[in-house]
């Protein structure tokens, strides 16, 4: 599979609500990439995916793994990437870090990250 296929691929993943199939996506491209920065806006991605997945299963404690890595990703995550605009999701993570760090989950289960466009 192409980049740029894997990439759509991905974001329509994404956008339809499979977060962990737009995990694996990402991660597939992750590896297919050579350019630290693009890597890195790719695996900022897949952990955002892969926090979704943790936030809808309800697993709180894997989800609080991500904090880890997560923060450091979306400090340096440009606004645009492959034309799609990565403003409302870097919001939405950081929100959502707020909350997960703050020990507010009693609505997590239904905030869910907003689509890439």
């Amino acid at each position: 599979m192409e980049i740029e296929e894997i990439w759509e691929d991905a974001v329509k993943e994404h956008n339809v609500g499979e977060f962990h199939e737009a995990h694996e996506l990402f991660e597939d491209l992750w590896m297919e990439l050579d350019e630290r920065k693009e890597k890195d806006i790719v695996q900022t991605l897949a952990q955002i995916d892969a926090l979704a997945v943790h936030i809808n299963t309800g697993n709180i404690k894997a989800a609080q793994r991500l904090m880890k890595q997560l923060p450091e990703l979306l400090r340096n995550m440009p606004k645009e990437y492959r034309n799609v605009n990565l403003m409302p999701i870097k919001k939405w993570t950081e929100e959502t870090m707020v909350k997960i760090i703050g020990d507010d989950v009693d609505n997590l289960k239904k905030n869910i990250p907003p689509r890439l466009i």
